[in-house]
């Protein structure tokens, strides 16, 4: 199969990449800047294809779209990933720009990049486009969170209705993925001490996450979600026993 992401040169995303070129797949992947592609195509195996792409403008989305058909052909698999938190403070502490950064990416980006996804998968007769829930998807309100949450609370409902509209195109899909909390840099990065003490009951591994990801995308699962209520409650009900730390420094 053909896999398409978007954010793929960190994180998660890259993750993604590294399983899906393990499985044998064809996968382009896109990073906002040379640097960026530079660092994620370190150690990288298979037939894969790197593009600089800032999603928060359809144009270049588009572009690197084009590129990857010219290259792999039909895109079997599409994933919004490329996403970005925000800094912990209150809105009211926020910089205009840094609450435009924020929702330009997670929403303006998956909303272009389902677009652009659908209108190829259109010509093509079939595909699947999964977008990326996280903190607010199942309305969870935290403080210092106001502005990341609202982005992938919205992310749930355009998904969901984006799904209705290709209801004509049974063979195209718009699925969503919940990867729950993953010891990523960015994450670590942004934790206070009550995150971490969170993070140490219910964070997993990105090759955990990345893993589960996959499988569920092959078995063409329309929600991916890694954590469940009945696992985040066996994690709680074991946190004095379990040996989680090991990421958090």
């Amino acid at each position: 199969m053909h896999i398409f992401i978007t954010g793929g040169t960190r994180g998660i995303g890259q993750g993604i990449v590294k399983e899906f070129l393990k499985k044998g797949h064809q996968v382009s992947f896109t990073g906002t800047s040379e640097n960026s592609i530079k660092k994620g195509q370190e150690g990288l195996n298979g037939e894969y294809l790197a593009l600089v792409c800032d999603v928060r403008y359809k144009d270049m989305i588009t572009t690197a779209m084009k590129f990857a058909v010219d290259k792999f052909g039909d895109i079997d698999v599409w994933l919004n990933n490329a996403g970005v938190d925000q800094e912990r403070l209150t809105v009211s502490e926020l910089q205009e720009d840094e609450i435009k950064r924020v929702v330009e990416i997670n929403i303006t980006g998956t909303m272009l990049g389902t677009s652009v996804a659908l209108e190829q998968m259109k010509k093509q007769g079939q595909g699947m486009v999964y977008n990326f829930e996280g903190l607010g998807s199942n309305n969870m309100a935290i403080p210092k969170t106001s502005i990341y949450g609202t982005s992938k609370r919205a992310i749930t409902y355009f998904s969901k209705a984006a799904r209705k509209e290709i209801r004509d195109y049974p063979n195209i899909y718009v699925g969503t993925i919940q990867p729950g909390m993953v010891f990523t840099d960015l994450l670590l990065h942004n934790l206070g001490d009550e995150g971490m003490k969170v993070a140490r009951v219910i964070g997993n591994d990105v090759e955990y996450v990345t893993t589960r990801i996959v499988t569920g995308i092959l078995n063409k699962k329309m929600r991916i979600n890694i954590m469940s209520n009945a696992l985040l409650m066996w994690r709680f009900m074991t946190s004095p026993f379990s040996k989680r730390n090991k990421h958090i420094k």
